[in-house]
């Protein structure tokens, strides 16, 4: 393999990991489930994300940023689906009773939720755009270092992912009476608020 595509591709991982393994929607949400529902039935909303960022950054090398500088009314309402979707999951974390107390109304993420998700996350985009338009080569290249590019991003994206998912686990320990499972869930839903400028910006 060309030298230039294996440090670019080693580059490319150390930003994914900044990326996937930095404070975010995602990961908010995979340690509140983790502390909630543990770390089995989390497997489904890990693997969604994956599902979902890689469709999304599929959809990009296939040509659909073009479709957002045709129909900038497009972007917009993507923000504002992303504002209110991200205001009704810090709702349902906020009045979700986890593994603690069993309730029809606490089930954890589903995959398809969570890669439904990913076309609406603010950082999701954000990534995929900066792993596109800095971690390609332009020319014979440009494939090459374009699949090894969503490669990278799932290779590096998935034990980042789980690693939310065991500090949420192991916080779970401590969240064994009801108040301070219901304080835990109110400080992720406020995190996961405190995502919103990522969308306004």
């Amino acid at each position: 393999m060309d030298p230039s595509v294996v440090m670019l591709m080693l580059s490319a991982a150390l930003f994914c990991a900044t990326m996937t393994g930095t404070p975010g929607p995602n990961n908010v949400l995979l340690a509140n489930s983790g502390a909630n529902f543990g770390v089995k039935q989390t497997v489904p909303h890990m693997i969604g994300i994956r599902v979902g960022q890689t469709s999304l950054h599929v959809a990009m090398l296939l040509g659909l940023g073009s479709l957002f500088e045709s129909w900038p009314l497009l972007h917009q309402m993507l923000k504002y689906a992303s504002i209110g979707y991200l205001i009704y999951l810090a709702v349902k974390i906020a009045t979700q009773h986890g593994r603690n107390q069993a309730s029809e109304r606490a089930k954890p993420i589903t995959l398809v939720e969570a890669a439904f998700f990913q076309w609406i996350n603010p950082k999701t985009w954000m990534a995929s755009i900066s792993l596109l338009s800095a971690f390609t080569i332009s020319g014979d290249l440009y494939w090459t270092t374009a699949i090894g590019g969503v490669l990278v991003f799932n290779i590096v994206g998935l034990p980042m992912s789980l690693l939310w998912v065991l500090i949420g686990s192991s916080i779970s320990q401590k969240l064994n009476t009801p108040i301070r499972q219901r304080n835990f869930n109110w400080l992720m839903a406020a995190m996961l608020l405190s995502t919103l400028p990522m969308v306004l910006v």
